[in-house]
């Protein structure tokens, strides 16, 4: 009976060994395969400023405009996605503490359902720091 259960553990020892293997490969191997692409993209960037510095005109003031507001909406894109992983986050972060607080209570003795509440109050902190982000972007 004991060596079964010292063969399974070892089993789940090498699952999770060998899927985070290969989580942090993947990883790696996405960071590597889109760094030139960024590099690229940069690189033409320099090259196009580099031009229009060089030969400054109408039509360069026209693609510095577009590059500035190109800059913006990539910023403004960037802080709502910002804003939308807070409240996502939380939201899934307090579902969680609400899925808990109901096993504990179903499982548990009289008062280990307030463990739930941990990750719920984290979640709400969450949630409500991406809806704070959110009016003070509006206001401003």
């Amino acid at each position: 009976m004991l060596s079964t259960g010292m063969e399974t553990g070892a089993a789940m020892f090498l699952f999770l060994a060998a899927a985070s293997v290969a989580v942090f490969a993947f990883l790696s191997i996405a960071v590597w395969v889109s760094a030139p692409a960024q590099e690229r993209k940069s690189r033409d960037r320099i090259a196009l400023l580099k031009t229009l510095a060089e030969s400054p005109s109408e039509n360069a003031t026209r693609v510095l405009d577009m590059l500035r507001e190109e800059e913006e909406r990539r910023r403004e894109r960037k802080e709502r996605d910002e804003r939308k992983g807070y409240i996502l986050g939380g939201l899934i972060t307090m579902a969680v503490g609400v899925g808990l607080a109901a096993m504990l209570m179903i499982l548990g003795s009289h008062g280990s359902w307030s463990v739930g509440l941990i990750p719920f109050l984290i979640g709400g902190v969450l949630f409500g720091a991406g809806l704070a982000v959110n009016r003070g972007k509006a206001r401003a």
